[in-house]
């Protein structure tokens, strides 16, 4: 039987399977060397000249032909990190501090810290061909945002959304790749939406897991903004009478905003089309009212914003493709764009929970995936939990509920079992609420006869707290596609 248990280290060994070789890489590290010792005196290289420090790169590489595979992942495995460190204590020595290192190369991707999956998701978006600098600059500072966002006290409303992109997109390629009953589902799909299968696995499939999420911080910020800053205004100045104007962050409707949204709503149900419009916010927008603060003996309350309307961060998110693309014109002029439409359209509709025709693997397959795989992947997300409030700040702990996801695939049945008793407890875990929630989502998914059917088993454990002691299932479902 093939099964499978689907973490994070599951992730990044699917992810260093598909990088570039070691040799590859090592090749790289010598041209970026080679030309950074270019001008460096010869004298401060010591007894070392430029030669030998780069054949000695030479002799590693050789030396380690043999062991290609397992070190071609790039500072994921054991073994590689080993090395690496070597690699980077050695240069450090020969080189010393003739040249900076933020002038040579990243000595910590050399040995291999960086490799998180936070860290790996630029890279990834590159090696897959997203090359618009628009939306690698947002790939690059999204981990940025996503750590605002946290310290702002917004763990009421916010959770990891770069790492869950990357995981996304790694869980929907292993799919693809596979035959659930009807031929490999890329074939499938690509017969369905008439695109070339390689270009849909290689590519489309890739800007979609990745970028899916990627307007979700925007959503967040005006709420964000104002409960963070505006609590710590009124904690800081209790004895004052303050009055504020909340701030309010929408899309400019001034530009070409009218012209994309007719491109994403091409082919789309009335409602999908109607939703889309709400996501992105009204034309015209009411200005914010001043909120007025007196003060009071106990000091003054909490203010909770209340956002005039709530962006939808799939819309958001397709928007940044389509801009990314180029102008409307452009996009419309080049017949080569429909497929890319399409992935803006999968991405736009997968937030929305109703009942809708485009939810069908029949009418928008990379969109049913994109939905099925979202909701599955629920491992590793940490639970921002207040766990202390000082005068100024909030202490946050973070605890999975979930470390990951069993998968049978010859039955193509999921298992999400609930473990974690500390983070249950931290959260206010209720397991029944989470079920129906899960089972609302995944139930609007129309599968039809080319999508095999494929169960989800929810279970809540208690862990033996005891040596001796069995674990204990307290509650358990089933959702059925």
């Amino acid at each position: 039987m093939s099964n499978y248990n689907i973490n994070d280290e599951w992730i990044l060994n699917r992810i260093s399977k598909q990088s570039t070789s070691f040799s590859s890489w090592i090749s790289s590290l010598k041209n970026v060397l080679s030309k950074s010792l270019e001008n460096v005196d010869p004298k401060q290289l010591g007894r070392h000249g430029k030669n030998e420090i780069v054949t000695s790169l030479d002799e590693v590489e050789n030396n380690l032909l043999e062991a290609k595979e397992e070190l071609s992942k790039l500072g994921l495995g054991g073994m590689f990190s080993k090395f690496g460190a070597l690699m980077g204590n050695y240069i450090k020595k020969q080189i010393g501090d003739t040249i900076k290192e933020d002038d040579l190369f990243d000595l910590d991707f050399i040995t291999g810290k960086k490799k998180s999956l936070s860290g790996a998701l630029y890279d990834v978006s590159k090696e897959k061909g997203i090359e618009e600098t628009g939306l690698l600059y947002l790939i690059k500072a999204l981990p940025d945002l996503e750590a605002f966002l946290y310290s702002t006290s917004v763990q009421k409303y916010y959770r990891d959304h770069t790492e869950h992109a990357l995981r996304v997109a790694v869980l929907g390629d292993f799919l693809l790749s596979q035959d659930l009953g009807q031929g490999k589902l890329s074939k499938v799909i690509a017969d369905k939406i008439e695109l070339d299968e390689t270009f849909i696995r290689e590519k489309l499939w890739w800007l979609i897991g990745l970028l899916h999420d990627i307007g979700y911080p925007l959503g967040k910020m005006t709420t964000a903004v104002n409960y963070s800053l505006l609590n710590q205004v009124l904690k800081c100045y209790p004895t004052l009478d303050l009055e504020i104007q909340p701030l309010q962050i929408g899309l400019s409707w001034k530009g070409n905003l009218e012209d994309y949204m007719q491109i994403l709503e091409q082919g789309m149900s009335d409602k999908a089309r109607d939703l889309f419009r709400t996501g992105v916010g009204p034309k015209t927008r009411q200005v914010s009212q001043y909120q007025t603060f007196l003060q009071q003996q106990a000091g003054h309350p909490e203010y909770r914003y209340s956002e005039q309307f709530e962006f939808d961060h799939g819309v958001l998110s397709a928007l940044c493709l389509l801009n990314g693309l180029g102008t409307p014109e452009v996009i419309k002029k080049n017949d080569e764009n429909r497929a890319y439409v399409l992935v803006a359209q999968a991405i736009a509709l997968h937030s929305f929970k109703d009942h809708l025709s485009d939810h069908s693997f029949e009418k928008r397959p990379l969109g049913f995936l994109l939905i099925l795989v979202d909701e599955l992947q629920e491992w590793g997300r940490p639970i921002p939990i207040k766990v202390q409030d000082s005068y100024f700040t909030t202490d946050v702990k973070k605890e999975n509920l979930l470390d990951g996801v069993l998968l049978y695939l010859d039955e193509f049945k999921w298992n999400m079992e609930f473990r974690n008793d500390t983070a249950k407890k931290l959260s206010n875990f209720d397991f029944n609420r989470f079920s129906l929630s899960k089972k609302e989502s995944f139930e609007r998914l129309e599968r039809g006869n080319e999508f095999k059917s494929t169960t989800i088993h929810l279970k809540d454990i208690k862990i033996a707290d005891k040596e001796g002691k069995q674990e204990k299932i307290l509650s358990e479902n089933k959702i059925i596609i």
